[in-house]
């Protein structure tokens, strides 16, 4: 595994220390909407379409290039986001090679039915010690597959993913190579978790029944508070973590439903 120290900010970054979670409680009133927040965009990332079918090469060729700055934009804000999760306090998940794990998001409250899926896996790991990774997405409206190299010292090198709209394989080096700043959870160390610890026991989620550390701590910004459980000998860590938001009891909650195994290249990237 690539060494965290080295490259993610020590963040529990727990219920998605991530922009969905985040906007979620920030008042979102659902996950799709977060989404949409997050990414800029609640459908496919495409450039604004041509005014008339007799559009120049030079305007269709910065089309092109609008569409994949939208699609970095869209890998940047997941990235940010969800590569953090499990990454606990300078402890880092361990995926074997070959093995994802899925999770679900779901909110209270109005919008609540329009629940999402994303895995992380582990592709590859190669001879200089670079890793291949996957990030999958699925909403009811779409679903959004990115592959990307990350070098041995924590870069993003190349991110590669299929363009729903022309049906071809694409490829781009991101703006930014490490995760994006914004909103983290608390606690930001091992020393730190100790404190909001509440009790070990059993906890049974859709993928399983695990060993877990419970945790209950409270947001940076006093919007809330997370309650999370955590089985370190899981891939990824995180079995269970929900976000309640103090103004309305609004809760946004995350849940691994899957532990995949024998997960490969869809987009033939090595």
């Amino acid at each position: 595994m690539v060494s965290s120290k080295k490259r993610f900010p020590s963040a529990l970054a727990l219920g998605i220390a991530v922009a969905v979670l985040a906007l979620l409680l920030a008042g979102c009133s659902s996950i799709a909407g977060a989404v949409s927040a997050a990414i800029g965009t609640s459908k496919s990332p495409s450039a604004e379409s041509p005014k008339s079918t007799n559009a120049s090469a030079g305007e269709n060729a910065r089309s092109k290039t609008g569409n994949t700055m939208a699609y970095q934009y869209e890998f940047n804000a997941f990235y940010g986001g969800i590569w953090n999760m499990g990454w606990l306090g300078d402890k880092e998940p361990t995926y074997k090679i070959g093995q994802g794990t899925i999770w679900r998001f779901t909110s209270s409250g109005k919008g609540s039915d329009d629940a999402l899926t994303f895995e992380r896996a582990l592709l590859r790991v190669n001879a200089d010690s670079s890793q291949w990774w996957r990030f999958k997405l699925d909403t009811i409206e779409r679903s959004t597959l990115y592959e990307f190299l990350v070098s041995a010292d924590g870069k993003v090198q190349k991110v590669r993913f299929k363009n729903p709209d022309t049906g071809t394989i694409e490829e781009f080096v991101p703006s930014s190579t490490g995760p994006s700043g914004g909103p983290t959870a608390t606690p930001k160390s091992q020393a730190e978790m100790a404190k909001y610890r509440v009790d070990r026991k059993m906890v049974k989620v859709q993928a399983g029944s695990f060993m877990a550390d419970h945790y209950l701590y409270p947001d940076e910004q006093g919007n809330g508070n997370t309650e999370s459980w955590v089985a370190q000998s899981v891939p990824g860590s995180i079995l269970k973590s929900v976000s309640t938001r103090s103004k309305d009891k609004q809760t946004s909650t995350v849940e691994l439903i899957q532990i995949e195994t024998g997960v490969t290249t869809a987009l033939g990237s090595y």
